[in-house]
C-alpha cells in the first residue's frame, strides 16, 4: 500500500465505537467551494472507496441523485462513515452550498458536534460562507483553504477575511508550500509546510499516492524562516488562552519556539478548538489530492467527541442532563434512557420511508418498541441501518453518539423529520419502566424550518389524479419540511411554495420524474402573506352539550428575533403553528392545574394537538384582502374553557375550534389587515467602476434600501470587527501576491462591497441584469431577511397580478 494510503490505515472497524474515538462532523462552505470533491478524497484516502469519483463526471458517492450529477451540484446532504488513525471513526455529512436548500444545512448542523468549512482560495470568504458559520456557530470548526492550485489563489488573504469576517482567531496548521519548476512560468503548489510536526509534505503531481515528507528544520532558509514565525506566532495565540503552554515555552523549551513538541501543540490546539478560542486553518487543493490527509488528521486532533460537544437542549430545563463516557448525554440519571432525534427523512425506493436519526442518551436496538414524544404514539423500531451514501449496512444496535436510519412501515407511519423518539435501552418493551412525566415527555428542541418564499400553483391533469398528486406531494413536503403545501378552497389551488426558484424546480423534478405524479405546474410566484394591526375582540362558543371555548387573535411581531422582547406571562403556554411566525397561546386552566385534576377521557395532549391544528388551517384560509394566509398571529384560547366529561374523540375538539377561529377572523373590519411580501438581505460585490450603475438600478428599478457601501473587506466597523481587523494584520502570514493587488487595486478594478434590503418581487430574473450591468465580474448574493408591510402603492400592482 503507498504511504498516501496507508497515512490512515491498520483500522479496526469496531462493531461499537469508543465514544472519544467518535467524531460527528460537517463540511459546510459556499457553493463550488470544493466540498463533495474533498469528501471523495476523504473517502478515497480512508480506503473506504477504491476508486477516486469526480463532481464533474457525476460519479462522486455522496451526490448520486440524477439531479446532482447533471448539474453537478449537492442538493440534498448524504452521510458517509469511515475510519482514520487506526480506530477513530468519522461520521461526514456533505452539506449543499446552494442558498436555495439551506434546510438541508440546518438540520444536519443540529445532529453534528463539529464541523469543516471549506474555502475557495480565489474567492475567499463569500456570502453563503457566513451564513452557514452562523448556522453552525455551536460547533467548533477547523478551515480547509481549498484550491490553492488555481491562479489568482490566495492563503494570506483568505485567512485575513476569515478572521475579519468571522470574528476568530486562527492557528495555523500548515501553510502553502510552492515549488518553482524551471519549466513552469509561475511557481506550483505541490504541498504544506507542517508547522505542529515541522515537516514539508510535498504530493507527486503525477501519482496522488505519492507523498514526500522531509524535515523543516533543515529545509532551505526561506522555508526554515516561515516555520519559526509560524510556530512563533502559533505559540503566541494558543498562549493566551493557554498558561500551561506558555509556563512550557518558557521553562522547558527556553524560549526556542522549534522545542515545543508537537503532542503539546496538538493537546493546546484541541482545547482552544473545542472553546472555541481559535479556528485551526489547513490549506490544499483537493481536485489535485494535495493536503486531505492532514486534514482528516486535524478532524481526529482537534474536532471533538460526543463527550466534548454541546448538550442537547430539551423542553425541560431542569430535566438532569450529563455526559457518561460509555452512555453520551446521560438523561435523568437514567441508564436504561434511549433518546434520539429524528432531523431527515428518505423515501428509498427499495427500502421505502428511511427516517435518519442521531443517538444522543442509551443504546438503541432493532425490534425495540419506542415512544415519539411529539406526537404521543407508541411503534415498533423495525430494522437499522448505517448510511454510507446511498448504500445502507443493516445493525442491530445503534450506540450513543452514532448516526444511523430506522427502516420500517411503523417507523414510516410514526416519525417525522424533528420528533424525538424515547425508549429503553435494554428491555424491548420498557417504555412502563420510564418516568412518563419527564422521560416520556422529553423533546429535543426543535429543528427551525425557514419560510418558503417562492410558490407554484400544482394542478391534477385530470380529477382522477388528485389523490395521487396529493400523496406525492404529502411525500415531498415529508422529506423535506422546507417545502410547503397550501390549499386555497375558494379557488380551488394548491399551491407548492419553497426557499427558491432552484429549490422549486428540483422539487417539481421530484414530483413529476420520481414520484410519478400526472400534474401540471404554473410558472414561479412570490408568495405573499397578510397580518392584522391591533387587538382583535374575543369570540365564544358555548353548548348544551358542555362545551365553552373563548378565542382571540392577537398580532405578533413580524420578525422572529423580535418575539424575545414580547412579554409572555407564566401563566401561558406558547404552541409555534410551523412556518409563518404563528403561535397558540394557552393561558393556563383555572380548575386542571394538574394531570390528577384532569377529568376527562380525552388526554391533554390530544385536545391541545387538536387546537394546533385548527388554528394552522383557519390562519391558512388568509385574510380578508387577497386570501394570502395570515402571517405573524397569535390564537388566544381563555383559560375557563370547559368540555363535556365523556368526549373521546379529538375530531369534535377540531371541528369546534376550527369554526370558532375562523368566526374570530371572520369578524376582525378588513381596514385591520395588512399584505406583507418577503423582503430579501442582498450582499453584491461589484467593481468600482460599475458601481453607479449598480446602485442605480437597484434603487430605481428594484426599490432596494442601500444599507452601506464598503471596501474590499466588506466588514462593517464595529468595536468588535475592528479588534479582529487589528488581529488580522498582526497575524502572522506567507508572503501572498493577491494581498498586495487587492490592496493596490486601481481605482477601477478594486471591489465594492454593498449591503442592501429589497423586496423579493423586484428581484426575479436578477441575474442576467446584474451580468449585464458588470459584464460578469460581479457576484451577489441573497438571502431570507423578513416580511414588511406593503405600501398602497405596490399592494394594487400586487394585487393586479
Amino acid at each position: 500500500m503507498s504511504i498516501a494510503r496507508l497515512w490512515g490505515s491498520l483500522r479496526s472497524y469496531a462493531t461499537k465505537p469508543e465514544l472519544r474515538k467518535l467524531r460527528n462532523i460537517g463540511i459546510i462552505a459556499h457553493i463550488d467551494a470544493g466540498k463533495t470533491t474533498t469528501t471523495e478524497r476523504m473517502l478515497y484516502y480512508s480506503g473506504k472507496i477504491s476508486r477516486i469519483g469526480n463532481v464533474d463526471q457525476g460519479d462522486t458517492i455522496t451526490d448520486f441523485l440524477p439531479q446532482e450529477k447533471s448539474r453537478g451540484i449537492t442538493i440534498q446532504s448524504a452521510a458517509v462513515s469511515f475510519n482514520w488513525q487506526k480506530d477513530h471513526q468519522i461520521n461526514l455529512i456533505d452539506t449543499p452550498g446552494h442558498a436555495d436548500f439551506t434546510f438541508e444545512v440546518i438540520r444536519s448542523v443540529k445532529v453534528l458536534d463539529g464541523c469543516v468549512t471549506i474555502l475557495d482560495a480565489v474567492a475567499g470568504v463569500e456570502a453563503q460562507t457566513e451564513k452557514v458559520w452562523k448556522q453552525s456557530q455551536r460547533s467548533p470548526k477547523i478551515c480547509f483553504i481549498n484550491k490553492m492550485d488555481r491562479v489568482g489563489a490566495g492563503f494570506s488573504r483568505t485567512v485575513k477575511e476569515l478572521i475579519a469576517k468571522m470574528n476568530t482567531r486562527v492557528a495555523l496548521i500548515n501553510i502553502p508550500l510552492f515549488v518553482q519548476e524551471p519549466q513552469d512560468q509561475v511557481p506550483r503548489f505541490a504541498g504544506v509546510i507542517d508547522l505542529v510536526n515541522m515537516k514539508v509534505i510535498e504530493w507527486d503531481p503525477e501519482d496522488c499516492d505519492k507523498i514526500n515528507v522531509t524535515d523543516a528544520t533543515t529545509a532551505g532558509a526561506e522555508i526554515q524562516e516561515q516555520l519559526l514565525r509560524g510556530r512563533e506566532s502559533l505559540i503566541e495565540t494558543l498562549g493566551e488562552y493557554d498558561e500551561n503552554l506558555i509556563e512550557f515555552f518558557l521553562e522547558e523549551a527556553n524560549g526556542d519556539y522549534l522545542k515545543v513538541p508537537p503532542e503539546l501543540l496538538n493537546g493546546s490546539i484541541r482545547k482552544a478548538t473545542l472553546a472555541k478560542f481559535v479556528t485551526p486553518v489547513l490549506c490544499g487543493a483537493s481536485f489535485r489530492n494535495i493536503g486531505v490527509q492532514p486534514l482528516l488528521d486535524a478532524i481526529v486532533n482537534y474536532l471533538p467527541s460526543p463527550l466534548e460537544a454541546s448538550l442537547p437542549e430539551t423542553n425541560h430545563p431542569t430535566l438532569p442532563v450529563k455526559l457518561d463516557p460509555k452512555l453520551g448525554a446521560l438523561m435523568n440519571n437514567n441508564k436504561n434512557l434511549c433518546v434520539l432525534l429524528a432531523f431527515k427523512v428518505i423515501t428509498d425506493p427499495i427500502r421505502g420511508i428511511m427516517v435518519f436519526v442521531r443517538v444522543y442518551s442509551g443504546t438503541l436496538h432493532a425490534g425495540n418498541t419506542a415512544f415519539n414524544s411529539n406526537t404521543g404514539k407508541k411503534f415498533k423500531i423495525g430494522k437499522l441501518v448505517i448510511p454510507h451514501a446511498n448504500v445502507y449496512e443493516e445493525v442491530s444496535t445503534l450506540y450513543p453518539g452514532q448516526i444511523g436510519i430506522l427502516v420500517g412501515t411503523t417507523v414510516a407511519e410514526n416519525v417525522s423529520t424533528g420528533d424525538t423518539i424515547v425508549t429503553h435501552s435494554l428491555k424491548k418493551d420498557g417504555l412502563r419502566s420510564l418516568d412518563s412525566k419527564r422521560e416520556l415527555t422529553v423533546k429535543i428542541n426543535p429543528i427551525a424550518i425557514p419560510p418558503p418564499v417562492f410558490s407554484v400553483c400544482v394542478e391534477p391533469r385530470t380529477l382522477g389524479n388528485k389523490k395521487s398528486m396529493e400523496d406525492a406531494l404529502g411525500t415531498l413536503t415529508r422529506e423535506d419540511p422546507s417545502l410547503h403545501v397550501s390549499f386555497d378552497e375558494e379557488t380551488g389551488q394548491t399551491l407548492l411554495s419553497g426557499m427558491g426558484e432552484l429549490h422549486l424546480e428540483i422539487a417539481k423534478y421530484k414530483l413529476v420524474n420520481e414520484l410519478n405524479a400526472d400534474v401540471e405546474i404554473g410558472k414561479v410566484m412570490v408568495s405573499y402573506k397578510e397580518t392584522i394591526d391591533g387587538k382583535t375582540p374575543e369570540e365564544t362558543i358555548s353548548s348544551d352539550a358542555g362545551y365553552q371555548l373563548t378565542v382571540s387573535i392577537l398580532p405578533l411581531p413580524l420578525h422572529e428575533d423580535t418575539l424575545d422582547v414580547v412579554a409572555r406571562s407564566i401563566h401561558e403556554t406558547w404552541y409555534p403553528l410551523g412556518i409563518d411566525n404563528n403561535y397558540l397561546i394557552m393561558e393556563n386552566h383555572r380548575k386542571y392545574t394538574t394531570e390528577e385534576l384532569w377529568p376527562f377521557q380525552i388526554s391533554f395532549q390530544a385536545v391541545i394537538n387538536a387546537l394546533i391544528s385548527s388554528s394552522i388551517v383557519a390562519l391558512q384560509k388568509g385574510g380578508k384582502i387577497a386570501r394570502y394566509p395570515l402571517h405573524s398571529c397569535a390564537v388566544k384560547v381563555k383559560g375557563d374553557w370547559t368540555l363535556p366529561p365523556d368526549i373521546e374523540n379529538p375530531a369534535e375538539v377540531l371541528k369546534l375550534s376550527r369554526k370558532l377561529i375562523l368566526t374570530a377572523i371572520s369578524n376582525i373590519p378588513q381596514d385591520q389587515f395588512s399584505v406583507l411580501e418577503p423582503v430579501m438581505d442582498l450582499d453584491i460585490s461589484v467593481p468600482q467602476k460599475d458601481m453607479g450603475s449598480v446602485i442605480q438600478d437597484l434603487t430605481g428599478s428594484r426599490n432596494a434600501n442601500i444599507l452601506s457601501i464598503d471596501d474590499e473587506s466588506g466588514i462593517d466597523n464595529n468595536d468588535q470587527n475592528i479588534e479582529f481587523q487589528k488581529i488580522a494584520q498582526e497575524q502572522f502570514l506567507p508572503p501572498d501576491p493577491t494581498v498586495k493587488l487587492a490592496n493596490l487595486g486601481s481605482e477601477g478594478s478594486s471591489m465594492k462591497f454593498i449591503k442592501a434590503q429589497v423586496p423579493l418581487r423586484d428581484m426575479v430574473s436578477y441575474t442576467n441584469r446584474f451580468r449585464s450591468l458588470t459584464q460578469g465580474r460581479g457576484s451577489f448574493h441573497m438571502n431570507y431577511s423578513g416580511m414588511d408591510k406593503v405600501n398602497k402603492d405596490r399592494l394594487s400592482s400586487i394585487l393586479n397580478e
